[in-house]
């Protein structure tokens, strides 16, 4: 967890922070309001003149280390009577609120005043934590992406660190749906909460999801909470070691930049030929569009994907296309005179499979021409 020094703690009570409470409070309480620093001087006040003044009632209840009452008859000529509530957050004085008025009738609004300030202080706590846990798990994910060498030992730190000491073996998974709205990633991510083994991390739109001490039924318990909450979800093998995590992390972060949602649940395994094509250079990709794809009717290109998905069989095929098998084997022979592909053969069918997935990628991906 990330351990907040005193300077730190005495940085939380900012102007803005302190003025937005003397303005919520301002048409509600008729006295005039001060919230003094550290070392006490005005930050906020109902009175804007007197911003940026040093209240030394404040000073000595920050020496005092407890509340100051100022009475009318006491106080002295340039101090007003009131009283002056240190604010203290994890047993640090961060500040003073102070309210001007009889002491013993305004007391229990300067109290209030500081729990309100107090309360509004570990409110930014928290979302700083939070933004700082978010971005430390998004530089581990991003060493894991760009380097192939991160040592486990290394990772378990960083997890430590963040409040997660997971152990191997792992799982990695990807998570998106089909709109980047904040509430469907905030659902997505809601839907682990609770188990324990499992932290998530958003990445450019997708939420990426390491488990720990990973077991097929660990995994299987992420990805149904995934689904559940309408997740399209991409899911490395179960119980990886570390070396086999990177790769999976690589693999799934080549696939993510021209992956469509699709609502359903897949294994990576299943996207060697999309990654090794998101892996190869544009312009090798480009051509092989160019000279297989292009010269094809949408039909013929349905024609070819549908054989090959069914390991060539024209009668199966025929079937699927609902048509007769004489007009799936004339469809073939056009294929082949259009690009020199006869998609009987099991290279040639090969390599009409890597130009199909290449114009996938075109289509969805951010190639450049």
């Amino acid at each position: 967890m990330h351990e907040v020094t005193a300077s730190e703690h005495r940085s939380l009570l900012t102007a803005e922070l302190a003025q937005r409470v003397v303005d919520q409070v301002r048409p509600v309480v008729t006295y005039n309001v001060n919230i003094m620093d550290d070392r006490g001087f005005i930050i906020a006040s109902v009175d804007p003149s007197r911003l940026g003044r040093l209240h030394h009632g404040a000073v000595h209840a920050l020496e005092r280390r407890d509340t100051v009452h100022i009475d009318a008859r006491s106080a002295e000529p340039d101090t007003r009577a009131g009283v002056n509530v240190p604010l203290f957050i994890d047993d640090i004085p961060v500040g003073v609120v102070g309210v001007t008025g009889t002491p013993s009738t305004v007391e229990p609004v300067a109290r209030v005043l500081v729990l309100t300030v107090s309360l509004l202080i570990r409110q930014e706590q928290h979302l700083d934590d939070s933004r700082w846990r978010e971005s430390a798990l998004r530089d581990l994910l991003n060493a894991l992406i760009v380097e192939s060498t991160v040592s486990e030992g290394r990772m378990m730190s960083k997890l430590r660190d963040v409040g997660k000491p997971l152990r191997p073996p792992w799982t990695v998974l990807v998570a998106r749906s089909g709109s980047s709205r904040p509430t469907q990633v905030s659902r997505h991510r809601n839907s682990v909460v609770g188990i324990e083994n499992a932290v998530a991390v958003e990445r450019d739109g997708t939420l990426w999801f390491l488990v720990g001490s990973s077991s097929t039924s660990t995994r299987a318990v992420v990805i149904d909470r995934l689904a559940a909450a309408g997740a399209s979800v991409v899911a490395g093998r179960a119980g990886a070691t570390m070396a086999e995590l990177i790769v999976d992390v690589q693999k799934l972060d080549v696939l993510v930049r021209n992956y469509v949602s699709d609502s359903r649940v897949h294994e990576l395994s299943e996207f060697d030929v999309e990654v090794l094509i998101g892996r190869q250079p544009d312009f090798i990709t480009i051509d092989s569009v160019r000279r297989i794809v292009e010269p094809l009717t949408n039909t013929l290109r349905e024609t070819a994907g549908v054989l090959i998905a069914n390991n060539l069989s024209v009668v199966a095929s025929a079937s699927l296309l609902h048509t007769h098998r004489n007009t799936v084997v004339q469809r073939l022979g056009r294929i082949k005179e259009l690009t020199g592909l006869d998609l009987r053969l099991f290279e040639d069918a090969v390599a009409m499979k890597l130009a199909l997935a290449s114009a996938r990628q075109l289509t969805t991906g951010d190639v450049d021409d």
